[in-house]
């Protein structure tokens, strides 16, 4: 099986047009037609939608290829999830007034 990298240069990419951008057809509208025969497979499973959005971490199989999809470098790394800091018990003094 022959294995294709693309990397995202956004978010997403459709479906029609990433069969496009890696050489499966001539333009949009054939990759399109080509999604709508049933030949396609996004993550082992057949898709029909055209214009699914396709994003990082998936693999679209055609014929006898994989396109592994990748995040584009210049992504953010994904932040990791942070608690919200913990309020305080206590309050603070009041201030002392001079007369």
């Amino acid at each position: 099986m022959k294995k294709i990298e693309y990397t995202l240069s956004q978010d997403f990419i459709e479906l029609n047009h990433l069969l496009k951008h890696t050489g499966f057809a001539d333009s949009g509208g054939s990759g399109g037609a080509l999604v709508t025969t049933g030949v396609v497979k996004v993550d082992g499973q057949v898709e029909l939608r055209k214009r699914n959005k396709i994003r990082a971490g998936q693999v679209v199989q055609i014929a006898d290829s994989e396109i592994h999809v990748l995040a584009s470098s210049s992504e953010p790394a994904a932040k990791p999830a942070t608690k919200p800091a913990a309020k305080s018990a206590a309050k603070p003094a009041p201030l002392a007034v001079k007369k």
